[in-house]
């Protein structure tokens, strides 16, 4: 039997390979949005708030979303293990043929 029957999938159609994609978009998002909102503190033209609590709400919004990445990849271990194991099964059946 399973080691994971009985728990739900965070996200059922999130695969590993999916996963690491979505990680690698938001990462650089963190960053990109972190030196906007820094960037408008220390800008010579003067202080805009508008622009700075744009890209502050989007810095929060991009670290909200890695986290939850990282909630994903911590509960869904698990699942991808299994499928690994079984797409590996399946391959090692079908070179015995």
């Amino acid at each position: 039997m399973s080691t994971s029957e009985g728990r739900k999938r965070l996200e059922p159609r999130m695969s590993r390979g999916s996963w690491k994609f979505r990680t690698w978009a938001a990462g650089p998002m963190v960053v990109i949005s972190a030196l906007l909102a820094l960037n408008q503190l220390g800008s010579s033209h003067g202080w805009d708030p508008v622009s700075f609590w744009l890209y502050t709400a989007l810095f929060i919004i991009s670290v909200i979303q890695v986290l939850y990445l990282l909630r994903v990849r911590r509960n869904d271990a698990p699942f991808w293990d299994e499928d690994e194991a079984r797409r590996d099964d399946w391959d090692r059946r079908g070179r015995r043929l």
